[in-house]
């Protein structure tokens, strides 16, 4: 059976840049039709404006620019963006227009997960053979740079994990799901991606299902649910651990979400 290659030419890299506050991203203006960037964010947080199309980019994201695209960036002043730059020439992958990395419809960011080491440590070594220049640098740039451009393209497929979700909503989802033990307020929730309390409570419902609030309990719920079921710690134990320092309440509330009483539940799952 015939492969079919993913690349059907071999990027050129134009140049590589580090990200800081010395050397800040500001406003970008692609009008080259032969120039793709793409942007790994390693610390800090920002506001980009797309097309009109507002997202926050913060630690671990990747923004891929296409060609003939803008891009305005405001750096967080509590948290500056740090990070790093690869510009390239002479893409084209199947399928797609010349030059073209994502889709022109689509927010120029992937949320990185697992991949974020993984993407990192590539562009960490393009940065560091560009700046060296040590013998055979083009040669392991060009290699590296194919890598990080098939990886990219993979993820792409697969960046639709939440098709439905604007990039603010998947913002405050991560967010409250990896600091619903803490208390959060709505403020504290549309703060973060620098929108209105009402226009996220709003958004956030419609797009997710729940109330941003709502959504935090159902995640302390099912943490108390799991520790019941996998842990030897008390009731009160789990209540606080949830972020709950009053057990009465945690005990009603968890009875009203699941029809039994942490207790009951426990001795149904044992």
């Amino acid at each position: 059976m015939q492969k079919t290659s993913i690349l059907l030419e071999t990027p050129r890299l134009i140049s590589a840049s580090e990200i800081n506050p010395k050397n800040p991203l500001g406003f970008k203006k692609n009008a080259d039709s032969d120039y793709t960037e793409i942007i790994f964010i390693e610390q800090g947080r920002g506001d980009f404006l797309f097309e009109e199309n507002h997202f926050v980019g913060k630690t671990g994201d990747l923004i891929i620019l296409n060609p003939l695209s803008d891009l305005e960036v405001k750096s967080c002043m509590d948290e500056p963006l740090n990070g790093i730059s690869i510009c390239f020439s002479n893409l084209h992958i199947n399928g797609k227009q010349k030059g073209f990395l994502i889709e022109s419809t689509d927010l120029p960011i992937i949320n990185l997960q697992e991949e974020k080491r993984e993407i990192h440590s590539y562009l960490k070594v393009i940065l560091s053979e560009y700046y060296i220049k040590h013998a055979g640098y083009q040669d392991i740039i060009s290699s590296i740079l194919q890598t990080v451009v098939i990886k990219v393209t993979r993820l792409l497929k697969n960046v639709n994990h939440h098709p439905s979700l604007s990039s603010v909503c998947l913002e405050v989802k991560k967010y409250i799901e990896e600091n619903f033990r803490q208390e959060l307020t709505l403020n504290d929730l549309a703060n973060l991606v620098y929108v209105s309390p009402y226009h996220l409570g709003h958004v956030f419902k419609e797009e997710v299902g729940l109330p941003p609030i709502q959504y935090m309990i159902q995640c302390r719920i099912e943490e108390a649910k799991r520790l019941l079921e996998h842990s030897d710690l008390s009731v009160r134990e789990i209540a606080s651990l949830i972020g709950y320092e009053n057990a009465n309440y945690f005990n009603l509330l968890f009875k009203k979400m699941t029809g039994s009483p942490p207790g009951k539940f426990r001795r149904m799952k044992v």
